[in-house]
């Protein structure tokens, strides 16, 4: 049964990460799943109309992590 370590790499949506990926695959780590873990959320809400309320919303990702995988 083979067995593995598992790195996690967490960056900014804007960086460049392809020359860090190849660098990582060239050690032998196998890219697996990339996925967003941090959003900044910002809103407003208005309750004055007898209990019904009204709101706005945006977002954006802060943070994505790259999961990688090695055989040892």
């Amino acid at each position: 049964m083979a067995t593995f370590k598992y790195k996690i790499l967490e960056f900014k949506p804007d960086q460049k990460m392809e020359k860090a990926f190849n660098d990582l695959g060239k050690e032998g780590w196998e890219l697996i799943a990339v996925t967003p873990i941090g959003l900044s959320v910002r809103g407003e809400f208005d309750s004055s109309m007898g209990g019904i309320g009204t709101g706005e919303t945006d977002g954006q990702f802060d943070k994505i992590a790259a999961y990688f995988k090695k055989a040892v």
